[in-house]
């Protein structure tokens, strides 16, 4: 069964809209940003971190970058002290 996510950036791609503007419409229709990240593996059939990346960079989740790259560098802390102190 294909995602909701997947159908509708399917049906935008097929109309014609560039990436960056199908990850905004996904967005403004209430779509998560790991939904968008799922629907551009499944639709441009990329790897999952190639896919992270484009959405990551994309326009349509600016306002949120610099608050998941500072909880991606806390997690990355937190792991390598926990791995430090096995």
């Amino acid at each position: 069964m294909i995602a909701p996510v997947t159908e509708r950036a399917a049906a935008l791609w097929q109309a014609g809209e560039r990436w960056d503007a199908i990850l905004g419409a996904l967005r403004a229709e209430g779509f998560s940003k790991v939904d968008s990240i799922k629907a551009t593996v499944d639709q441009l059939r990329l790897p999952l971190g190639d896919a992270k990346r484009i959405v990551h960079d994309s326009a349509a989740w600016a306002d949120v970058r610099n608050r998941d790259d500072e909880w991606h560098e806390r997690l990355a802390s937190e792991v390598e002290t926990g791995a430090q102190g096995d």
